[in-house]
């Protein structure tokens, strides 16, 4: 019999299946929404207002020419971090399936009361999904008076987890037969940023109004692997038979007021030209993933023992637009993101920073989150930042970052 540790430890390790399959999708890729930017991260996800001049380009392109006049060359290098999140523990459930089914071939002569074990857990992962993000960022700051230069580098992948269980697997006639026509899908996305952030700032009597622009070329994978409900694996799910590439240009834009005693706004808009990318056909089965415009509207105040920060997503982010050709439909709004987020952070020396955020999703698709994380600057030359977000045991994530100033 399985205990119960046993069943958690096997969780944890299906649970890191599909997010190395995401590293290496990035891996691959790079030369992940989706902000792994370690000190944003641990704020709840703040940025538009709060973000440096290094990580601008993730957050809003105007903050790139927010620097003090000692600052100079800096490089981020890298950033990384995951998101996982399995609310229906689908994973779990599709491996215990695959168990329970082995055992039920190896019976000599099944009655339909086997077979009703059998669709029982068919009907415990039907139309559930699972869901694991991934990014990594890179990043190198160049301030100046005349216009700041930010070039950066970042990918993120996206991946879905999808029990698709068909209406003629959960006859008992048909699983005793064992021909099951129930499939596994991982739909998947990588998408690969190359750009670079211009700003410029004017200064009034009582503040400074920072604008800024970031062009810059995507290269977006779609990956449509299908796999037999029996057979959970990814083995084959980086094979080019799976994957679909489209390149082409996209551009934020952003805007930020910081008074000098101390408080600011901003405005940034991301990914303003709207794509639509779809997967392979593969057994019947396309998915749509759409990369659409996002607006965050941003507050903060700073001052030297503290900065504290809230954004509110202003529109709906879509991920998978639609998925057809399979037994179940998919909820198209079932993967919308619109986050609210508060940060803070807390200077107790130069040195060390302690932030703490709290994340809000207000669609009701995703639970709240909690953040947390920690930054070292020992000689203010090398930055480590390293977070955490917790929503619930099935729902959580990391990141961490490492920075260079000169």
């Amino acid at each position: 019999m399985t205990t119960y540790t046993e069943r958690n430890r096997k969780s944890l390790k299906l649970k890191l299946l599909p997010l190395g399959a995401v590293a290496s999708a990035i891996i691959s890729t790079s030369t992940m929404a989706h902000q792994f930017d370690a000190r944003s991260y641990a704020m709840g996800g703040v940025g538009a207002s709060s973000a440096d001049y290094l990580t601008a380009p993730f957050h809003n392109p105007a903050l790139a020419a927010k620097y003090e006049q000692d600052d100079d060359i800096a490089l981020l290098f890298p950033s990384i971090g995951a998101d996982a999140n399995d609310p229906t523990d689908i994973i779990q459930n599709v491996e215990d399936f695959s168990d329970i089914y082995d055992e039920f071939k190896g019976m000599s002569n099944p009655t339909e009361a086997d077979a009703q074990k059998v669709i029982d857990q068919l009907k415990l992962v039907q139309g559930d999904y699972a869901q694991v993000q991934a990014g990594t960022h890179l990043a190198l700051a160049i301030p100046n008076d005349l216009v700041s230069v930010n070039v950066f580098a970042q990918a993120y992948a996206d991946a879905l987890v999808f029990a698709d269980i068909t209406d003629e697997d959960l006859v008992p006639e048909n699983i005793i037969k064992q021909d099951l026509s129930s499939q596994a899908l991982t739909m998947g996305v990588v998408v690969s940023e190359f750009g670079v952030s211009l700003a410029k700032s004017y200064k009034l009597p009582t503040a400074t109004i920072y604008y800024g622009v970031s062009p810059k070329y995507q290269n977006v994978k779609t990956i449509n692997y299908i796999s037999d409900i029996e057979n959970y694996k990814f083995d084959d799910w980086d094979d080019d038979r799976y994957q679909s590439d489209d390149n082409n240009f996209n551009v934020d834009l952003g805007i930020a007021y910081q008074h000098n005693a101390g408080f600011g706004v901003a405005l940034a808009a991301k990914n303003v030209i709207k794509n639509s990318y779809n997967t392979q056909i593969i057994k019947g089965v396309q998915g749509q993933y759409e990369v659409s415009p996002t607006y965050t509207l941003s507050g903060n105040y700073q001052n030297h023992l503290l900065t504290a920060a809230i954004d509110i997503q202003l529109n709906e982010s879509e991920g998978y637009k639609g998925i057809t050709g399979t037994s179940n439909a998919y909820d198209a709004e079932a993967d919308n993101r619109q986050f609210a987020a508060l940060g803070v952070e807390f200077f107790p020396e130069s040195w060390f920073k302690l932030r703490a955020g709290y994340q809000t999703d207000l669609t009701n698709n995703t639970d709240d989150s909690i953040t947390a994380g920690l930054g070292f600057s020992p000689f203010d030359v090398f930055h480590f930042d390293l977070s955490a977000r917790y929503a619930d045991s099935k729902d959580m994530g990391a990141a961490l970052q490492t920075r260079f100033t000169f």
